[in-house]
């Protein structure tokens, strides 16, 4: 599974440190399911996804809509359990724990830039 982060543009702040890129039908499917919750400053990013769905869900989540450019261009917080949400103009989705403390909504309209982090699989 890909793996990054999330940098605001253009002065380089980084809004989730870890990032998990689901792009499998399996791994789109299940998503968080089986999670209680999210650390702080972990998400997942589902590319090429204009929806999402929180059935069968243990918390409730924020989601951020971003265009093709990685602009933000929706937001919706505290998304209860047991809800699909569509976002209009969105090509991706971010989906992190709910009460996000940074300014998402002020921020619509601006880039972010995902960086994919190498993972050293034979590290100890």
């Amino acid at each position: 599974m890909k793996q990054g982060r999330f940098m605001l543009e253009p002065e380089r702040f980084c809004v989730w440190r870890e990032v998990k890129v689901l792009t499998s039908f399996p791994q789109r499917l299940v998503g968080m399911l089986m999670q209680q919750g999210l650390p702080r400053g972990q998400a997942y990013w589902f590319p090429s996804c204009t929806a999402v769905h929180s059935w069968g869900m243990h918390f409730a989540m924020d989601i951020v809509g971003l265009d093709a450019q990685q602009r933000i261009v929706e937001v919706r917080r505290n998304v209860q359990p047991g809800v699909m949400i569509r976002l209009r103009g969105t090509r991706s989705i971010i989906e992190c724990e709910s009460g996000f403390p940074y300014p998402l909504e002020q921020w619509c309209g601006r880039q972010l830039q995902f960086e994919e982090k190498e993972i050293d699989y034979g590290a100890d």
